[in-house]
């Protein structure tokens, strides 16, 4: 019978999280980025990821990126809506990017906490969606020359995004992220993954969790090791109950300036913050352009605030070199901020300028045109 995280006596959920951690370290699959000699990502991290469905890469960013990231962030904490669509914060003054605020991340998913019987979510920011656009210091995390190595070795040179956002897990009140596989479109009719284990075929591609907090096993998000290669939805079946204890599920710790990279066919989830440390994490998705272009699907990222409205589309071409565009705009954002930095050079294609400039800014963020009506559900 399944257990819930309330459920379990202190030293009993204690004793889960301190397993879980020893779990995690036996699995191989954290450590520093590293390259070959010709710049490749080391085999044995991708052979790590590809087994594991998840590898943490440890000091990624240094402490001047992390502490931008973190002053950025704090100032759209502070000026957030005092309340689920309200206008103003509680300072009195005008919300500056309304309509980016998710008050629980039980709103990413399209239901009530009511529905486990948790309590209703308050004033609680969970999620601040397409901080590209909203924080300087995101975009140019998004430019890291050592992140987008990575993400090409994974993808191929040719890789194209998916969608970003900042989870905030705050302190004694983060609500739990129900346990789910993101993945809903390559998958064979038994459930098994189309992606094979060498990292060949389609994909659903990955999240990058890049973070600026001290992170827990109470405050950090869990991942199943290997859960990647079959679908839990298939043939009826169900995923686990939100704060479901999941045996062998292990903690993706992340400590300031980490960077968690996910398959998105993996099943993970997090559970409720207790603990005195909030856990803040920025999302960078990536997909191969091969497995986007051409496929046809339900979409749940491409709005204002993803998770409660859909559409369906066939990804154009155009619209995935459109959306593309981020890419180089952050890489040039990058190398205008860090000057003695040498840049990533991109060799994908993508459609529009690659200069970052105030007229940029205004294009990516136009109303109704906004640079994530074209996000990647796949």
């Amino acid at each position: 019978m399944a257990v819930l995280q309330d459920e379990l006596a202190s030293e009993e959920w204690q004793r889960y999280c301190r397993e879980g951690v020893e779990r995690a370290a036996a699995l191989g699959n954290r450590g520093p980025i590293r390259f070959d000699d010709d710049g490749r990502l080391e085999a044995d991290i991708l052979d790590a990821y590809r087994r594991c469905g998840f590898y943490v890469f440890t000091d990624v960013l240094d402490e001047r990126e992390v502490r931008d990231l973190e002053t950025e962030f704090d100032h759209l904490l502070d000026n957030a809506p005092i309340a689920k669509d309200a206008e103003s914060d509680r300072h009195g003054r005008p919300v500056r990017h309304a309509g980016y605020y998710s008050m629980s991340t039980a709103e990413l998913f399209g239901r009530s906490d009511r529905d486990e019987g948790l309590p209703e979510p308050g004033a609680v920011v969970g999620l601040v969606s397409h901080p590209l656009m909203l924080m300087d210091s995101a975009l140019r995390v998004y430019g890291h020359p050592d992140i987008l190595r990575m993400v090409e070795a994974v993808n191929g040179p040719d890789f194209v995004p998916f969608h970003e956002s900042i989870f905030h897990k705050g302190a004694g009140e983060g609500p739990p992220t129900p346990w789910h596989q993101d993945g809903r479109t390559h998958w064979n009719d038994d459930g098994t993954s189309l992606e094979g284990a060498d990292g060949t075929g389609p994909s659903h591609g990955f999240n990058l969790n890049v973070s600026w907090s001290t992170g827990t096993p109470e405050n950090c998000l869990w991942v199943v090791p290997g859960s990647h290669r079959s679908w839990r939805l298939a043939g009826g079946g169900k995923f686990p109950r939100p704060t479901e204890v999941v045996p062998d599920a292990v903690p993706m710790v992340l400590g300031p300036g980490d960077a968690g990279m996910v398959d998105r066919s993996s099943l993970h989830g997090s559970y409720r913050n207790h603990s005195d440390v909030r856990r803040v994490t920025m999302v960078l998705g990536f997909h191969k352009r091969s497995a986007a272009i051409g496929t046809t699907t339900t979409n749940v990222h491409a709005f204002r605030l993803p998770g409660n409205d859909i559409k369906d589309v066939t990804y154009t071409e155009e619209y995935v070199l459109a959306r593309t565009r981020m890419i180089p705009l952050a890489i040039e954002a990058r190398r205008q901020y860090f000057t003695d930095e040498t840049p990533y050079e991109y060799r994908g294609s993508f459609l529009g300028g690659a200069v970052w400039d105030e007229q940029a800014r205004a294009e990516i963020s136009a109303e109704g045109d906004e640079y994530w009506q074209r996000d990647i559900t796949l």
